[in-house]
């Protein structure tokens, strides 16, 4: 065999590596402990600091994954619109005959869950956001004062990841090809 046609498919086979490899992706994992709840019954509270920001998208395809162990807590996520808008309203007009705004069934948030069980997905996007965390008991103060939160985050290849992917495979093909 030439030399040219093992390094082409060489790069074929690490092309097809790299393929499955991004297919099948890793996962970060952690938890977030005595976390202080509010006691304001559906009332968003968002964390000051926006959540880490995902500027290769177009690369690396993320799935954030929230449990939590409480059932009268629910968290969101909301872009930076939506936390201004919800902070900048008085606590006295929330939910106030049903409405949704701002709280867990509010259609302007990215993801919500309020139940700790299921907790809550998000396909990580572009962009600025920000975690918030409320209350859903109605009858006062919630069971508790603190949440412990858990985390995974699923990292696979990208759109773009597998195009380089494929343009090493096919340069490699071509490359076993030269004379």
């Amino acid at each position: 065999m030439r030399k040219q046609e093992t390094i082409g498919y060489a790069m074929v086979g690490l092309a097809v590596v790299l393929v499955l490899l991004g297919t099948v992706g890793f996962t970060v994992e952690g938890e977030l402990t005595n976390i202080t709840t509010p006691t304001v019954p559906e009332r968003t509270f968002f964390a000051d600091d926006p959540l880490p920001e995902q500027s290769f998208a177009v690369f690396v395809s993320a799935t954030l994954t929230l449990t939590w162990d409480r059932d009268d807590i629910y968290v969101v996520i909301a872009d930076e619109d939506e936390k201004n808008t919800c902070e900048s309203q008085p606590t006295g007009i929330f939910n106030e005959g049903g409405s949704n705004s701002c709280g867990p069934f509010d259609t302007d948030l990215v993801a919500s869950g309020s139940n700790g069980q299921d907790g809550l997905v998000w396909e990580v996007q572009e962009g600025t956001y920000f975690a918030g965390i409320g209350t859903l008991n109605q009858g006062g103060l919630p069971e508790g004062t603190v949440v412990d939160l858990a985390y995974s985050v699923d990292l696979q290849a990208g759109f773009a990841t597998y195009f380089i992917f494929a343009l090493i495979g096919v340069g490699g093909l071509a490359y076993s090809r030269v004379e």
